[in-house]
């Protein structure tokens, strides 16, 4: 199999630039303005999303991390506080909910500010109506490979 195109090849460079470059950047702010993980931010946002509550194996695939390492991440945002997790059912110990915390919707609350604002400036106030119905259709195309 041959290589992508010259172009395609520099938009998928480009593409993974630009991601790094804004997924530094709201590491950077989340953890100066807000002493919150970007992963942390993230889950907190899938949670309230959904209204503040998610069974563990959604939570995984919304954020997109294996569950093992998910489960080690919210045991330490169990321990800050920002998340409770509670079994659903005794006898399968794998029926998990994950809930956030009224602690944890004040800090998503509060950092969802510095996040949306910096996605805002870096990424969103570029975009025209044109691009992002580019958009929509290219990362479709994408998600569906």
């Amino acid at each position: 199999m041959s290589a992508p195109d010259t172009d395609r090849l520099e938009v998928w460079r480009e593409f993974l630039i630009s991601y790094g470059a804004l997924e530094r950047m709201l590491t950077r702010a989340l953890q100066e303005e807000c002493n919150l993980a970007l992963p942390w931010f993230e889950v907190m946002e899938a949670l309230h999303a959904t209204g503040g509550r998610m069974r563990f194996m959604e939570l995984a695939e919304k954020v997109m991390v294996h569950p093992s390492s998910l489960s080690r991440q919210l045991d330490n945002m169990e321990d800050a506080e920002l998340v409770a997790r509670e079994k659903l059912n005794e006898e399968d110990g794998r029926a998990v909910t994950v809930t956030l915390t009224q602690i944890g919707r004040d800090d998503w609350r509060t950092a969802s500010v510095v996040y949306y604002r910096l996605v805002k400036r870096v990424f969103t106030n570029h975009l025209t109506e044109t691009d992002v119905i580019a958009m929509h259709r290219v990362f479709g195309k994408v998600l569906e490979g």
